[in-house]
């Protein structure tokens, strides 16, 4: 159920105004209302962490589908180009307890409950898999509830459906969805018979060790107002500050790495992924020969290394972390971790601290708190944003 009008750009989609209230979406649709309607009822599921569409209206004759949406203000790509999200100063890039403390309990928070998201989604009794997880599309409340968005490319396990302009069946779907860094490796060798839900837990794992990456100043000057891609490079430290700039300048700005390298095409981005985790072997991906376009290219045999290397703003106790980012990883997508078990992970012993209008229905879960001493979600979001 490809909902675009080509497989990874949008049907005409423009963001009209947006207020305190809300805002809406003008898309221009190509084909029948079939085609758009089935993309509001996609989107139309209930969890808080989801977004919901408030109103839409057609305009046959201008071959205009409105969506009225919540206005959110905040997402995580924001949240990820601040320096205070951190465990380290980074006018000092020395250790910050404090704020370590500050970015754990985010860092858990948007995590758990981007996971409860994808748990709905993926349950059996829906079958929908999301396929562009990135920063962008994970939006923050002022409270600091999580709301997923852009569900334009999503697959909800029905073949051929009435109206689809682009109709995918389970065994010929698209390959040419998710963004850039975020791409699963399956993706880049043309899978079109591939477990969708997996997908989106590669995505996450991607999005969920970009909060650990480094930060890197840059300037306006000479990029002619694009922003520079970075991806990690082992070794590198929380903070990176090129010799002729300085914090707080006029025209600099904070950018945050991305774990693989999402600027250099498919063979550039899978390179990127093998550099880490390795080239695929019969040992970690038997199958990896079967996919259409492994044999296209050849790449030379280098073994995993150490994560860790590559994260250089992981707390101080990153062990349970690491094994949880790790496990998203997995080169076959039937031993990439799922939604539903991820959020009884180790990393997630304790407390986690939610928004309470998440747990409006009201909640069991005895690890989930509303607040640290006095200080609620917003508090500590309030500081990175």
């Amino acid at each position: 159920m490809a909902r675009r009008s080509t497989p990874g750009n949008c049907i005409g989609h423009n963001l009209g105004r947006s207020s305190g209230k809300g805002a809406f979406f003008d898309l221009n649709f190509a084909s029948n209302w079939g085609e758009v309607g089935a993309e509001i009822g996609l989107i139309g599921v209930k969890p808080a962490t989801i977004v919901p569409v408030l109103s839409h209206f057609r305009d046959m004759n201008a071959s205009m589908l409105t969506i009225y949406l919540p206005y959110i203000p905040f997402s995580l790509a924001q949240l990820l180009k601040n320096p205070n999200f951190s465990p380290f100063n980074c006018s000092s890039s020395l250790h910050d307890p404090a704020q370590e403390t500050t970015m754990i309990i985010i860092a858990k928070s948007i995590a758990f409950q981007t996971l409860q998201a994808l748990a709905y989604l993926h349950d059996p009794a829906r079958n929908i898999a999301h396929r562009d997880i990135k920063p962008s599309n994970i939006l923050l409340e002022p409270d600091g509830r999580v709301v997923l968005i852009d569900f334009g490319v999503a697959w909800d396990g029905a073949a051929n459906a009435e109206g689809d302009l682009w109709p995918e069946s389970p065994d010929r779907l698209y390959f040419e969805v998710c963004t850039g860094a975020y791409r699963p490796p399956e993706l880049l060798f043309g899978a079109r018979a591939y477990n969708a839900p997996a997908i989106d837990m590669w995505s996450f794992g991607t999005v969920l060790a970009e909060m650990f990456c480094t930060l890197r100043l840059c300037s306006d000057d000479g990029n002619d107002g694009e922003e520079p891609i970075h991806y990690a490079q082992a070794g590198d430290p929380p903070f990176v500050v090129p010799t002729n700039l300085r914090a707080g300048q006029p025209e600099t700005y904070w950018v945050r790495d991305t774990l693989f390298n999402g600027g250099r095409g498919e063979i550039g981005l899978a390179w990127s992924i093998f550099k880490i985790h390795g080239t695929p072997t019969e040992q970690t991906w038997p199958t990896f020969r079967d996919l259409p376009g492994a044999s296209s290219v050849d790449y030379m045999i280098v073994p995993r290394v150490p994560l860790r290397t590559f994260l250089p703003n992981l707390p101080a106790d990153s062990v349970a972390l690491l094994d949880f980012i790790e496990a998203f990883f997995a080169y076959p997508p039937n031993h990439r971790l799922a939604a539903c078990q991820a959020l009884n992970h180790a990393w997630f012993d304790g407390q986690i601290v939610l928004p309470r209008t998440c747990a409006e229905g009201g909640t069991e879960d005895k690890r989930v708190v509303f607040q640290v001493g006095d200080q609620e979600l917003a508090g500590f979001l309030g500081q990175c944003l």
